[in-house]
């Protein structure tokens, strides 16, 4: 898989909160394959699960695109004191906020951070996950999707990850050949 191809599955799974995994991504030679995929997944997923997911996905994407951290060293259990100096955390916050796309308390570096204690046993992931899924709440109210918004929001991922017009994106058309991404 070239690095679009990488960027294209990481955008899927921040949009849908599922893991896509390398496996079944190397499957998907259509937007027909991506399509049907995430259809079968998430008409069998929990969507407070996926939820979690979903803001696993974008916080992860926003610490790769905001800091420049690689995508392997950011599980659910890595502390956020691990990947980068507070300082650093606290000076682009405010970037961080607007890449995510949801409500965040202010960052302080006055030994709290949302009701935490940061230490050596700081704040991890999966807890920042957690508190920014409570803080959240209302945005979040669980539902499964139709298959039409599946596939708009798909659309949107391909238009957006592969620079293509709405129009070219068809269940037919090949992720490589048809709209480009290696």
């Amino acid at each position: 898989m070239g690095l679009d191809s990488v960027e294209l599955v990481m955008a899927i799974e921040e949009e849908f909160g599922l893991d896509i995994p390398d496996r079944d991504a190397e499957k998907m030679i259509t937007v027909g394959d991506v399509f049907e995929w995430l259809r079968v997944r998430l008409s069998t997923a929990d969507p407070r699960a996926c939820l979690t997911q979903r803001v696993f996905y974008k916080l992860r994407r926003a610490l790769i695109e905001n800091y420049n951290v690689s995508r392997h060293t950011i599980s659910p259990d890595t502390r956020l004191t691990e990947l980068l100096p507070l300082s650093v955390v606290e000076e682009g916050w405010p970037f961080l906020q607007m890449f995510i796309d949801l409500k965040t308390p202010p960052f302080k570096v006055a030994n709290e951070f949302l009701g935490y204690r940061l230490s050596e046993q700081s704040l991890t992931m999966r807890e920042l996950v957690q508190s920014l899924i409570k803080l959240n709440d209302e945005e979040f109210a669980p539902q499964h999707e139709s298959e039409r918004e599946i596939w708009d929001r798909l659309v949107r991922v391909f238009v957006r990850q592969a620079n293509v017009r709405p129009e070219e994106v068809v269940l037919g058309a090949s992720i490589t050949r048809d709209l480009g991404v290696d």
